[in-house]
């Protein structure tokens, strides 16, 4: 992407926040000036977002990914329309939603790929880097999310229900609740 592909995008998708998943070697390596990039953006009226992650490293986009969700939720939550982008809209930016959607929205991830893949046939998001991403914060939110699993099957009230279901249903409002308070841009964002 470059500075005039803003102008394009905002007119075609309607959109009114740019968030980039585009790390600093991708920048320099495509020689994209993001100051430049930034600054049309805001003339475009565009609120300009970026939580970079490592192309093709796992550890790194499962490290970072939480905090690009919490950007994309942030946005979201302000009423925008988002253009999530990584180099070639394959790997990082599809790797972002399918946190988003699952995370914040509640999908499921299969649920997610396939809305993903209808909108981006060509989608390859690091299921490792989900997945490790997801194990990472259940492990360091486990009390909680136990607790409010109790209470989801405490609020049944005897009636039948599925224990697998609650689980699911608590990691996705303890997970939510733990992004959309996350300042994303509480620590550096470049690397």
């Amino acid at each position: 992407m470059v500075p005039d592909d803003l102008g394009r995008i905002t007119e075609a998708e309607r959109i009114s926040a740019i968030l980039s998943v585009q790390h600093d070697d991708c920048l320099a390596y495509w020689e994209i000036d993001e100051r430049r990039m930034r600054a049309r953006g805001e003339r475009l009226g565009l609120q300009m977002s970026r939580t970079p992650m490592r192309d093709f490293d796992i550890a790194d986009q499962q490290q970072h990914l939480p905090r690009a969700v919490a950007a994309l939720a942030g946005l979201r939550a302000r009423g925008h329309r988002v253009y999530v982008h990584c180099t070639a809209g394959l790997g990082r930016a599809p790797l972002t939603v399918l946190g988003y959607l699952s995370w914040i929205e509640g999908c499921t991830p299969e649920e997610a790929i396939r809305v993903i893949l209808s909108a981006r046939p060509g989608a390859v998001p690091a299921w490792e880097a989900y997945r490790g991403s997801h194990q990472a914060l259940v492990d360091e939110h486990w009390h909680a999310i136990e607790c409010r699993a109790y209470t989801l099957y405490e609020s049944r009230q005897g009636a039948p229900g599925d224990a697998d279901s609650d689980w699911r249903q608590a990691e996705v409002e303890v997970i939510r609740s733990l992004l959309m308070g996350m300042d994303p841009d509480a620590s550096e964002t470049t690397a």
